[in-house]
């Protein structure tokens, strides 16, 4: 089983906490140690890398890890790849087993 999650356009800190509170929402009535969760960030807005965008994932990776889902798979551009090197060096090294970073 898989929950699907879609991040998109441009974060501020209300967003992060929109999202949070709907993802938490969401996931009440969910088994997640039974799921996997593909978060889809393939049209999060990187034309200009911004700090929030890197700490949004970077907290949420943990978040997922901690929710208990079997396995945590994120989806970026190649472009963010590019503009984002630390962040995706750091995320390709991170100690969470079931995490798994795609660059499409």
């Amino acid at each position: 089983m898989k929950l699907n999650v879609k991040m998109e356009g441009t974060f501020s800190g209300k967003d992060d906490e929109e999202f949070v509170r709907a993802f938490t929402e969401e996931i009440k009535t969910l088994p997640v140690s039974e799921y996997d969760i593909e978060v889809d960030c393939s049209e999060l807005n990187v034309s200009i890398p911004l700090p929030e965008h890197l700490h949004l994932l970077e907290s949420n990776i943990h978040r997922f890890q901690k929710t208990g889902f079997k396995k945590i798979l994120f989806i970026v551009q190649k472009s963010f790849s590019k503009s984002n090197c630390a962040f995706i060096e750091n995320a390709k090294k991170t100690p969470i087993p079931q995490f798994q970073l795609i660059e499409i």
